[in-house]
């Protein structure tokens, strides 16, 4: 996509603030002081800037619509049981607001622009929200048209975009602590193979937890896997088989976590008695499970209605604060986590 050679973010640039800041301003639908707009519209001015698409919706309208993208980490919103619940959250405020969620097909190719972008470029939509793993480049470009873009459950350092995400480092941390606890000593950790925070925050929360209850970090008890069923099954295999097993496992989600439990049985090994099994969601699965899965809860529909709402106010132009909003975790004991023998 050609892109024109003074942009939204030279402007912004110049004029010492946020695209957002920036975009709002020159929309003129923000509460922003009237020396910061007057001097992002004189920069704009110089550099011929032009904020035709902005121009256009402040004419016909809004579109009462919002693109909802599921990230490059899922095969599609509605077949993940985590962000299935997240989206009852989103679906519940937008239906309250009369806001359409447009979802689009998940984030793959890295070479051309995704659909969300060309759905910006052409104002088919009011806003994006984006769920999971996406290259910034993508958030960037939207950004510059000065569509509001909001991130759910991951978050661009460094980049001036809302983003609601879970307190993944405090949950990996509260359920390693809780087995810990229990008396078990050599704890394995079953992490995500993602290039987004997540991956790297629950195994930082995982080894941290290990540290403050006096346990040595060894590596040879931590797996890093894709997040799919069979591969995280293989892999707890893997740990199981060891020569001096792990007697508790902790998995960064439950499905990781019901793996590990599958691939114990496959062993004869019994739940809790020969292992014990920590996750970190919380979907509905975890409660029904035989036995009921201990697992750190994520408040999944809240994240969901957090971003949903930034990004209406965003679409009103509203103030909104462009930092990162983390929501706490709650650990829910059921039966797959038992005292050390």
């Amino acid at each position: 996509m050609r892109k024109p050679a003074n942009r939204l973010r030279d402007v912004a640039r110049l004029a010492g603030v946020s695209v957002p800041t920036a975009s709002q301003a020159l929309n003129g639908r923000a509460r922003i002081s009237d020396q910061t707009r007057e001097r992002v519209a004189e920069i704009a001015r110089r550099l011929h800037y032009a904020p035709h698409a902005a121009a256009r919706r402040l004419i016909l309208g809004r579109t009462n619509s919002a693109a909802i993208v599921p990230g490059s980490n899922m095969t599609g919103m509605f077949s993940d049981l985590f962000y299935r619940a997240v989206l009852a959250g989103v679906g519940g405020v937008f239906e309250e607001a009369g806001f359409r969620m447009l979802i689009t097909p998940p984030l793959r190719s890295a070479s051309e622009p995704p659909q969300f972008v060309e759905m910006a470029s052409a104002r088919e939509i009011d806003g994006v929200l984006i769920a999971g793993a996406v290259d910034g480049r993508w958030v960037e470009e939207t950004m510059e048209t000065g569509m509001p873009v909001v991130l759910l459950d991951n978050y661009l350092p460094g980049t001036p975009v809302p983003a609601v995400v879970n307190d993944n480092g405090g949950g990996a941390y509260t359920g390693t602590r809780h087995l810990a606890a229990l008396g078990h000593t050599r704890i394995g950790f079953v992490g995500a193979a993602v290039d987004y925070p997540f991956g790297r925050e629950t195994h930082d929360g995982y080894r941290r937890a290990l540290a403050d209850a006096g346990l040595p970090v060894d590596p040879s008890l931590e797996i890093i896997v894709p997040i799919d069923a069979e591969r995280a099954r293989e892999g707890a295999g893997a740990l199981l088989s060891l020569a001096d097993p792990p007697s508790a496992v902790f998995a960064v989600t439950d499905m990781l976590a019901l793996s590990v439990t599958a691939a114990a049985r496959e062993r004869g090994l019994v739940i809790p008695a020969d292992l014990s099994v920590v996750g970190m969601d919380d979907i509905d699965q975890a409660a029904v499970t035989n036995p009921p899965l201990t697992t750190v809860r994520i408040a999944k529909q809240e994240m969901g209605r957090r971003a949903a709402r930034m990004l209406l106010d965003l679409i009103r132009g509203d103030d909104v604060d462009l930092g990162l909003v983390v929501l706490p975790t709650e650990l829910v004991v059921r039966g797959t986590a038992g005292g050390r023998r």
